[in-house]
C-alpha cells in the first residue's frame, strides 16, 4: 500500500536535508572533481517515452516511483520501449559509435565529423570548456541529475518534482518555441533556481562557473538526445539500415536546432510594458479587469481551461518526460518557477511551455498580455484586486 501525501511530504523533507548535506560534503575543501580516466557514460536502460496518453493523469507523481509510473504509460493509452530489448550487438555499437561523438565523463567533447565539430564550436561547446563544467557538475549537480543528465542521482528519484532529465533535448523556461534553449536560458534557471522545487539557486557562483555549467547541461542534453533518437529507431518496426550514418545525421541536425535557437530573433515576449501605474490605480484596475476578462473568456486555450477556480484546482497533464506536471495555483504567493518578473510571466504567456503542453498566445496583443500579467501578478494579493474582481476571487473573506 501506498504512503500518504503527509508520509510523502515527509520524506521530501528528509530527503531535501539529506540533498543538502550531501551537497555540503561534495562541495567541501578537498573534494574530488574529476572523473576517473576509466570511467564511461553507462548504456541507457529505462524506458524512452515515445507517445503520451491522452488520458489525464489520476494523482501527481511519487516520490521514489518514477520506474514504476513510467511502466504504466502503456495501459493509460501511452507508448514506451524498452532500450534493453535491443541486441547487444546494437547497443555495443551504438556505445561505441557515442564515445566516439562525445567522449567519456573526465574528457567530453563533441565530434565524430567536422561538421559537429564546427557547430558545437560556434555553440561554444568545447573540449576545454566541456571538461571544466564537467568538474563543477560533479560537485554541484550530479547527486540530483546523476551522471548522463537523466535526472536519477541518488536524490533524484526522491524529491517531486523530479529533477529535469536532459537528455530529451527539451526544457521548460526557454525563451525560443522550440523548447531547445538558449544559452542565456540555462544561465537564468541556475541564477535565479526553480521555485516549488529541489532546484536551487546558484547566484553565488562566479559567473564564469555558471556560465561553464550551462554548456555542460548543453553537452549532456544533446548526447542524451543523440542516444534516444537512435534508441527509438533501431526499435521501431523499421529501423536504420546504418547505425553509424543515422546517429551521426541526428547529431547534426540536433545541433543544428541548438545554434537556431541560440541565433532566433527575440521573442515578442521582450515587449516594453505597459505603464499601468501603482496597484491602488485606476489604470491598473482597469488592466486586471480586462484580464481577468482574458482569463476566464471561454475560448480556445483559455488560461482557465487549466488553471480551473484561478489554479486551486488545477488541471493535471504528462509532460513530454512522461511525468505528470500541475498547472500553477495563481492564488499563491511566490510560485513562478520560470521567474516572477513581469517580463518572464509575460514571456510564459505569450510563448507558452510546449514541454508541459502550456499553449502559446501568439495572437494576443502585446497589450493583451500585459493585461494578463497584471491580474495573474494581482491575484494572490486581494487587496490589489479591484472590488468586483476581489469579490469573485475571495467571495469568503
Amino acid at each position: 500500500m501506498r504512503s500518504s501525501r503527509k508520509d510523502n511530504g515527509e520524506r521530501f523533507t528528509a530527503m531535501t536535508a539529506a540533498l543538502v548535506l550531501t551537497t555540503f560534503l561534495n562541495s567541501g575543501c578537498g573534494s574530488h572533481t574529476e572523473y576517473p580516466s576509466t570511467l564511461s557514460f553507462p548504456s541507457r536502460t529505462d524506458r524512452l517515452v515515445l507517445k503520451l496518453p491522452e488520458a489525464v493523469p489520476a494523482t501527481l507523481n511519487e516520490p521514489g516511483q518514477l520506474v514504476e509510473e513510467l511502466a504504466r504509460l502503456d495501459s493509460l493509452g501511452g507508448k514506451t520501449t524498452d532500450p534493453i530489448t535491443l541486441s547487444i550487438d546494437l547497443r555495443t555499437r551504438l556505445d561505441q559509435f557515442l564515445r566516439e561523438a562525445f567522449g567519456t565523463p573526465a574528457a567530453p567533447t563533441i565530434g565524430q565529423d567536422t561538421e559537429a565539430s564546427a557547430s558545437a564550436a560556434r555553440l561554444k561547446l568545447t573540449n576545454e570548456s566541456l571538461v571544466e563544467g564537467g568538474k563543477l557538475f560533479r560537485r554541484h549537480c550530479l547527486q540530483c541529475h546523476n551522471l548522463t543528465g537523466d535526472g536519477r542521482g541518488p536524490a533524484g528519484l526522491w524529491v517531486v518534482p523530479y529533477p529535469r532529465d536532459f537528455r530529451r533535448g527539451m526544457f521548460k523556461f526557454t525563451t525560443t518555441d522550440s523548447g531547445k534553449p538558449r544559452h542565456r536560458d540555462l544561465v537564468r534557471t541556475l541564477n535565479e533556481g526553480l521555485k516549488g522545487t529541489a532546484m536551487p539557486a546558484f547566484e553565488k557562483l562566479p559567473e564564469a562557473e555558471r556560465e561553464l555549467l550551462a554548456r555542460h547541461v548543453a553537452y549532456l542534453a544533446i548526447r542524451g538526445q543523440v542516444e534516444f533518437d537512435t534508441l527509438a529507431a533501431l526499435l521501431s518496426a523499421e529501423p536504420p539500415a546504418d547505425l553509424v550514418a543515422f546517429a551521426t545525421n541526428r547529431l547534426r541536425a540536433i545541433l543544428a536546432e541548438w545554434e537556431q535557437a541560440e541565433n532566433a530573433p527575440a521573442p515578442r515576449g521582450v515587449a516594453p510594458g505597459a505603464d499601468d501605474g501603482s496597484p491602488s490605480s485606476p489604470t491598473h484596475a482597469d488592466a486586471v479587469r480586462r484580464g481577468y476578462a482574458l482569463f476566464t473568456a471561454k475560448a480556445d486555450n483559455a488560461c482557465i481551461a487549466c488553471h480551473t477556480e484561478f489554479g486551486r484546482k488545477p488541471v493535471l497533464r504528462f509532460d513530454v518526460w512522461g511525468t505528470v506536471a500541475k498547472a500553477a495555483n495563481l492564488t499563491e504567493k511566490n510560485i513562478f518557477k520560470g521567474g516572477k518578473q513581469p517580463e518572464s510571466i509575460f514571456a510564459r504567456i505569450r510563448g507558452g511551455i510546449p514541454a508541459v503542453g502550456m499553449p502559446a498566445h501568439p495572437d494576443f496583443t502585446d497589450r493583451q498580455v500585459w493585461d494578463l500579467v497584471r491580474f495573474v501578478q494581482s491575484l494572490p494579493y486581494p487587496r490589489e484586486l479591484p472590488d468586483d474582481i476581489r469579490a469573485i476571487m475571495y467571495p469568503n473573506p
